[in-house]
């Protein structure tokens, strides 16, 4: 069953991929002042596609990436998309699930969801008001990152609206967690021995010692990644760093609102963006690499697996 509810949000995940690749070429023409039509069509022969032509990732494969009307190649990132926003979608899912002890690499106790799905905990994970409010959050967030994947991609351009909207998500995201680790709001939390979640209070030290470390701890995470890539934006005119990579590292941060995780993340966007660009530099290529797909990469990679990045770090560190 635990499969199957995978499968589902991979599914769900896989339509708004192709929703937000289809919402990046929208805004494109819309800035560009070219007619939008209401339906999808074809780029090259504007052939209306039918509902059997819009079947996530079924329909590319069966097509074989090309137009059924004029024979035109679709390209990659149509179904690149689609299988993307699928994976992040059950990466959602798998937080949550370590958010709430059922379900993690290290089990530490949790209950082995893997091995005794419950679909008692399901419903009551997925109607608890603190998962709803999160999961609505990332999913809206993950629309909007992959907007911009698409965007930079294609265009070499962060449009900076998008870039507003997930900066004031992260602001909402850092604040709700925030509320949690105060005690004001409540999580749901698996309680070892038994099949049951319990509803916890948030136990912390007093609220003005946690508001001072955690907004020190906020400060440092953008100074480290926000910070210096806006420093390179001025000091190299564009040519290192574009304009809306430093708002992009911005909304990054706030999501992931420690300073260990900031620099994780500024570490493997630059080895995601060296390791698929590593041919064209080492032939010396003088093209523009949009780094903005590469940061939202490992955004994603550093929020899923934040516990275990943070266990880790403090394995080594201890």
């Amino acid at each position: 069953m635990l499969v199957v509810l995978y499968l589902v949000f991979f599914v769900v995940g896989a339509v708004f991929g192709s929703f937000a690749c289809c919402q990046a070429y929208r805004i494109r023409y819309k800035e560009e002042g070219k007619r939008i039509g209401g339906r999808s069509e074809c780029l090259f022969c504007h052939h209306r596609l039918a509902w059997y032509e819009l079947i996530p990732i079924v329909s590319w494969v069966l097509q074989r990436g090309r137009c059924r009307q004029c024979g035109k190649k679709i390209g990659g990132i149509e179904i690149a998309s689609e299988v993307a926003m699928g994976l992040i979608f059950c990466g959602i899912l798998s937080l949550f699930f370590k958010q709430v002890n059922v379900i993690g690499f290290w089990q530490g106790g949790g209950y082995d969801f893997w091995r005794n799905f419950d679909i008692e905990l399901v419903l009551r994970i997925f109607t608890n008001p603190l998962i709803i409010v999160r999961a609505l959050i990332l999913v809206v967030s993950a629309v909007l990152f992959w907007i911009l994947v698409v965007y930079d991609l294609k265009w070499q351009r962060l449009p900076s609206w998008i870039l507003y909207v997930l900066i004031g998500l992260g602001v909402g995201y850092f604040i709700l967690n925030e509320l949690v680790r105060f005690g004001i709001i409540s999580e749901l939390r698996y309680l070892p021995g038994s099949k049951l979640l319990s509803v916890q209070p948030g136990t912390t030290r007093q609220v003005s010692e946690v508001i001072k470390n955690d907004l020190f701890t906020l400060v440092s995470s953008i100074l480290v990644l926000p910070g210096l890539y806006f420093l390179m934006y001025k000091i190299s005119k564009e040519r290192l760093v574009g304009g809306g990579d430093y708002l992009l590292a911005l909304a990054a941060v706030l999501f992931l609102g420690r300073f260990e995780l900031s620099l994780t993340l500024l570490f493997v966007a630059n080895l995601l963006a060296l390791g698929f660009n590593a041919k064209k530099i080492m032939q010396k290529k003088k093209v523009r690499i949009p780094f903005g797909p590469y940061l939202i990469m490992g955004f994603w990679l550093v929020l899923l697996f934040a516990r275990e990045i943070l266990l880790y770090l403090y394995v080594v560190a201890v």
